[in-house]
């Protein structure tokens, strides 16, 4: 019997390491597919906007205009200069930005994105240079211009640069997948999320037109770190802590440098895990494990930037110190909730320490600032408060007469319900919420008739001594040797019942929260708000939203009975009628578009400046041109478009 036994858990155990591996291929096969689809589609589309491949280099140039052209000079420089480590000291005393200063490039600008894809196309240059991969031909561009030689492949140094620039974008879909997959636990989750990313492509992503703007090349590791930190969440066994703490770390790092903003992002994330450690909601262990790999990611973040100050005196690593110094010294100032009058005491308790670690991070970063001398994220928060208020200054309306940095706009909440994104995540949301509410009610109601039925039989067991009947020697006996361990966990818990006898106490008791679909929904609210006074940013809160919506393929948050689940595949067609309209329709018109791209005056300039004027000529203008000037002609430059420097501006 116990051999039979043993082999039939072999055997089950065979079973379910079979169907691990075949849903790992398949949730990997699919991820794959579904960012080469995007990989392929957001190239096209390019493409498409300025028939790209049939530019000469200069136009290919002129073509990355502003920011764009300002980093992809690096790049250039990266790969033109001879050896590697001639161009890596010329970023280290760049004499071309900020003419006649001598400015560190990895200190002050996130140029990595640049380094690593430039050190990639110098390692990989002997097999590029063929004819396999680098093909030419001449343009005949009429109108009186001459022909232009065009050459393309990756034996191209930009296009090598775009197709690093695409592949991350495919990256990005399939970090999307397998989050939405992972947190609804359903395949269907991943495929509903990638669908609505698709179907709100434009509001998603701008990779398309601005291929290199830094969120581009962050937005990958974003979701990946998101990811991560979600299985960590729903890791309560902490099989895979390290592994889990390696990945995340390095990914923060990785975002740090590649996108100034994710200092911002990551202020956000530290503020919802401190909130949810005092609800309760993950406990001081989780909180810290968080905040460990934040340590190592910000300190090496710091390190590889050759300690930049904006990240330095930044309210995130303030705020970051703050919240580490509670969980060391004051992790433990909590009340046992008892009754209404300990659950007002405790409510107030929380809000105090998250307004007493707000004040002293703000004070901190001041301290910081005032320390270092140093002013990098003023216009941040100048921006903001003219967000709120009517103060102007010169750095304000730079920024906010630009659409991108207007208030959200109600044609982007329009698009977002007609393709039933918003709807889904309300719809996910409510199912959430319901389950846990009415969970935690069972539960609460269980308890309660288990108390019942143990003060029934205490009473029983009371007449029974009372009756005069004595029992036997060997019951007697019995009751002696009770474990006394025992004995004191039931007067514990009858004491405790005493105390909690208030039935809304009893109820949040069994509220039992998903910590990883509420950070999730947490940080979906934040890049909401952050999207509404930034619409630039409205590609975080978008993208989270397809993340959130997919929860909604997960049957078990259904308020239904279990009979009537076999019918939800048919609601759910019902409700993907709307999204594959809107599919049918906006990825036929974002393909339609068909662009060309040419400035014939800018290349007339440009022509001249590289012929008429000595190497050391500096220039002053308009920033989106001198971007253009530095990056065609390898002239000094007096001003960038790169805004985030107290001297710069």
């Amino acid at each position: 019997m116990e051999e039979n036994k043993v082999e039939t858990n072999a055997e089950s155990e065979r079973k379910i390491s079979r169907r691990k591996v075949f849903k790992f291929c398949a949730i990997t096969i699919i991820a794959s597919t579904l960012g080469f689809v995007h990989y392929r589609y957001v190239s096209s589309l390019f493409e498409n906007d300025r028939n790209f491949s049939y530019l000469s280099e200069m136009e290919r140039e002129m073509s990355l205009r502003t920011e764009m052209g300002f980093y992809y000079s690096y790049y250039k420089t990266v790969v033109e200069e001879k050896p590697f480590i001639a161009g890596i000291s010329k970023l280290m005393h760049d004499r071309l930005v900020e003419y006649p200063k001598d400015v560190n490039a990895f200190n002050r600008f996130n140029i990595y994105p640049e380094v690593l894809i430039g050190a990639l196309y110098r390692y990989f240059e002997p097999y590029l240079n063929t004819s396999s991969h680098r093909r030419c031909h001449m343009v005949d561009r009429g109108e009186a211009l001459p022909p232009v030689e065009s050459c393309e492949g990756l034996g191209q140094p930009i296009f090598f640069y775009l197709e690093a620039v695409w592949f991350l974008a495919g990256l990005t879909v399939a970090a999307l997948f397998l989050h939405a997959a992972s947190l609804s636990e359903s395949i269907l989750g991943g495929l509903l999320a990638v669908a609505q990313y698709f179907a709100n492509h434009s509001e998603c992503t701008r990779v398309q037109w601005a291929p290199n703007e830094r969120e581009n090349f962050a937005a990958p590791f974003l979701l990946l770190q998101t990811w991560l930190v979600s299985m960590q969440l729903r890791d309560k066994q902490r099989r895979a802590t390290f592994q889990l703490q390696v990945s995340i770390f390095v990914l923060n790092c990785l975002c740090l440098l590649f996108w100034q903003f994710s200092q911002f992002i990551f202020l956000t994330q530290t503020a919802i895990f401190f909130v949810m450690e005092q609800f309760r909601i993950i406990d001081i262990k989780a909180l810290c494990i968080f905040l460990h790999s934040h340590f190592c990611g910000l300190h090496m973040a710091v390190f590889f930037l050759q300690g930049n100050d904006m990240l330095k005196s930044s309210l995130y690593a303030s705020y970051f110190f703050i919240v580490s110094l509670y969980c060391l010294c004051f992790s433990s100032l909590k009340l046992k909730v008892q009754n209404r009058v300990d659950l007002f005491v405790e409510l107030w308790l929380i809000l105090l320490k998250i307004a007493i670690v707000t004040v002293a991070a703000f004070y901190l970063k001041k301290v910081f600032s005032n320390y270092l001398e140093v002013e990098e994220d003023s216009h941040v928060w100048d921006i903001l408060y003219s967000k709120f208020t009517n103060y102007k200054s010169f750095h304000t309306l730079i920024y906010t007469c630009t659409a991108v940095f207007d208030f959200l706009p109600l044609s982007t909440i329009k698009k977002l319900f007609k393709s039933f994104l918003i709807p889904f995540a309300v719809l996910s949301i409510a199912n959430l919420l319901n389950y846990w509410l009415s969970t935690a009610s069972a539960s609460c109601r269980k308890e309660m008739e288990d108390r019942n039925k143990r003060t029934d039989k205490d009473g029983d067991i009371s007449d029974e001594s009372d009756s005069g009947i004595e029992n036997s020697d060997s019951k007697r006996l019995e009751k002696n040797i009770t474990d006394l361990d025992v004995i004191d966990k039931e007067i514990k818990s009858k004491v405790e019942e005493e105390e909690t006898s208030d039935v809304l106490i009893l109820l949040l008791r069994h509220i039992k929260a998903e910590p990883a679909i509420f950070y999730n929904i947490s940080q979906m609210v934040v890049y909401g708000v952050m999207a509404a006074l930034v619409m630039r940013l409205k590609l975080l809160f978008t993208t989270h939203l397809c993340i959130v919506a997919a929860i909604m393929m997960n049957s078990k948050y259904y308020p239904i009975p279990k009979s009537y689940k076999k019918y939800l595949p048919f609601f759910w067609a019902v409700c993907m009628s709307p999204l594959v309209q809107d599919l049918m329709q906006s990825i036929p018109q974002e393909m339609s578009h068909i662009g060309e791209f040419s400035d014939i005056n800018q290349e007339q300039l440009l022509e001249w400046i590289r012929s008429d004027t000595p190497m050391t000529a500096a220039f002053a203008g308009s920033m989106p041109i001198l971007a253009t000037i530095m990056l065609v002609t390898r002239r000094p430059i007096v001003a960038h478009p790169h805004y985030e420097h107290s001297e710069a501006r």
